[in-house]
């Protein structure tokens, strides 16, 4: 029977495509505030491209003119598409060995891409925007669907997050809701999160009021009672908790902070945004306790403190992020600066850099890239915003977090070879891993040394193991290491 429907999709493919450029026309009107409806826009326009308005498989070999669009239908594809394909409220599955030699736009639909697979262009992916796809006499008519928002949003499980667990609050448990209203303009959001420290018995908590004048802008007011790091580029919230219970690593830093800041921002779902924000921050120190670990010594990294005081910024900020189906680019640029001569205890100006660039190699081989370069432009930071790396995440035969300064500079390059013999559905396939890292941190007015590491090994979904060795000085080192890896951590 499953063989029977196959061939079955593909006759009927086969027999679906139209010819590029036929006088079946397909009636749209963008929205001005998304950039993607502009694209489809653009690319309807021209009227050169192939309909595929009922599910249809395309097998290898098979011959595809040019463009395609997918209408409220599946399209399978595993040969190459000489254009670009959009798909309106459909699902898109390239196979291994297909190639699309143009973009791949999916707007309301779904879009599942093999390891094999290859887009020499863009991926514009906006799975939670509605149309509806109108068969009409002479084509087709594509309709955005207003989606009702929630009044009422409980994030995660009922509004309970993941649980934190670090070396200075032990657990924080986490409760949060998004209040909006939905019949105002401006669709003005009242977003909150309740935490308890079981360290200390404490509390906190995370205020942010914001109104949203167009889809590509917002601003608004935050205003919490947080423990803040400047680590969250080594590894993100539920990585750094498993590894901290599991082995003791913990790879951040930590101090407290009242905080309350006017933000202006774009949307994060753009390609590019930027956000700018004035802020007011009063930080206190916080100490390393111990906690338990599943595995490993009970004994805490110490926690360093800071240079207590308020501190009075104005803080510019540019992301980007582009992806397609084998390729993701991520960069940042921050500028931070502080005046005590107009508020605040602290004078200087903080710049950051970051980029993240995954790639392509040879054959089916990944080439991933990281940097991160941080410090003080001029002034003294104070040490509430000094950074650190250093243990199994970054450099694994140093101790944790043992590079540690005002000015800081890490990259690392990592080449990754899929056995796709191995893979596992849901799991993917396991990589063979080779990386070279390197970096320094050290105080403004010092020398900065910088350390390397080698490192061969395998990652297979989240777990990652394997050998460093450090070729530098007169007595070089190894060490065997493993560690939990999710997506977005190095």
């Amino acid at each position: 029977m499953r063989r029977a429907w196959f061939w079955f999709l593909v006759i009927g493919g086969a027999l679906a495509v139209p010819a590029a450029g036929s006088a079946q026309s397909v009636e749209f009107k963008p929205r001005n505030e998304k950039p993607a409806e502009r694209r489809l826009a653009t690319f309807l326009e021209h009227d050169v491209y192939a309909i595929l308005s009922r599910d249809t498989v395309l097998l290898a070999g098979q011959a595809v003119s040019g463009n395609v669009l997918v209408l409220q239908a599946t399209a399978r594809i595993a040969t190459t598409v000489p254009g670009s394909v959009y798909v309106v409220d459909g699902d898109l599955f390239l196979r291994p060995g297909a190639r699309v030699e143009g973009d791949v736009v999916v707007l309301g639909g779904g879009f599942y891409a093999s390891e094999l697979a290859e887009v020499t262009g863009e991926v514009v992916y906006q799975p939670n925007d509605l149309y509806s796809v109108v068969a009409e006499d002479e084509g087709w008519s594509i309709v955005p669907v207003e989606e009702q928002k929630k009044v009422v949003e409980l994030p995660g499980l009922h509004g309970f997050g993941f649980p934190y667990y670090q070396r200075v609050d032990a657990v924080t448990l986490r409760w949060g809701a998004k209040l909006r209203v939905t019949g105002w303009a401006w669709q003005p959001t009242l977003e909150g999160e309740l935490r308890f420290l079981t360290e200390d018995g404490d509390f906190q908590g995370t205020l942010k009021q914001y109104w949203y004048p167009g889809n590509s802008l917002r601003f608004g007011f935050e205003g919490e009672r947080v423990t803040r790091t400047n680590e969250d580029w080594i590894r993100g919230n539920v990585a750094n908790s498993l590894s901290f219970f599991f082995v003791g690593d913990d790879f951040r830093n930590y101090y407290g902070a009242d905080r309350f800041a006017f933000v202006v921002s774009g949307n994060e779902t753009a390609t590019w945004w930027p956000s700018v924000s004035v802020q007011w921050e009063d930080a206190t120190s916080k100490e390393a306790r111990n906690q338990f670990v599943l595995f490993g010594d009970d004994e805490p990294a110490p926690n360093p403190a800071i240079d207590e005081g308020e501190t009075v910024s104005l803080i510019a900020e540019i992301d980007t992020r582009r992806r397609t189906s084998t390729s993701r680019f991520e960069g940042r640029l921050r500028l931070e600066a502080a005046d005590s001569s107009v508020a605040g205890d602290f004078s200087f100006v903080l710049g950051e850099a970051r980029l993240f660039w995954l790639t392509p190699g040879f054959a089916a081989h990944e080439i991933e890239l990281f940097g991160i370069a941080r410090g003080d432009i001029s002034g003294t930071l104070p040490r509430q915003r000094w950074s650190a790396f250093g243990g199994r995440a970054t450099l694994p035969t140093f101790d944790l977090l043992s590079f540690y300064g005002s000015r800081l500079v890490y990259g690392q390059a990592s080449y990754l070879i899929p056995i796709t013999a191995l893979r596992v559905m849901m799991i993917g396939s396991p990589k063979v891993l080779v990386r070279a890292s390197t970096g320094s941190a050290w105080e403004a007015g010092g020398s900065s040394h910088f350390e390397t590491n080698l490192i061969a090994g395998v990652r297979w979904s989240v777990l990652e193991a394997g050998v460093a060795f450090d070729p530098g000085g007169s007595d070089p080192s190894s060490r065997i290491y493993a560690i939990l890896r999710f997506p977005g951590d190095l």
